[in-house]
């Protein structure tokens, strides 16, 4: 008679990488204040970067940050579903990871504009 044990290797790798991620999503958080000095100042010039829109840079702020609280919301979700259905959760995981980082470098586009 052979007993298997239940695979908790991948579910611990998971739950590691999710508070890398969310780690990552705090200093992003914080680092995305600083924005503002991507571009050139603004100034008195005709062609403005769209940054120096209030407007705009708040709202791109705004919805980076609250992009990166809802990837820390449903990544342990994602993580608690594909543990009870068995399947991969560490996926679930790099997925938070990946998902951060497209949307980092859409923040860093939609700054530099």
């Amino acid at each position: 008679m052979t007993i298997t044990a239940p695979r908790r290797s991948g579910t611990v790798l998971a739950w590691l990488i999710y508070a890398a991620q969310w780690v990552a999503s705090v200093v992003l958080a914080l680092l995305a204040i600083t924005s503002v000095f991507m571009t050139d100042s603004c100034g008195s010039v005709a062609d403005e970067p769209a940054v120096c829109d209030t407007g705009y840079f708040g709202a791109v702020l705004i919805g980076y940050w609250i992009g990166l609280a809802a990837l820390l919301v449903l990544v342990p979700i994602g993580i608690v579903h594909a543990s009870r259905r068995g399947r991969s959760t560490a996926l679930r995981a790099l997925a938070g990871i990946v998902v951060a980082a497209v949307m980092t470098i859409l923040f860093v586009v939609l700054m530099t504009r």
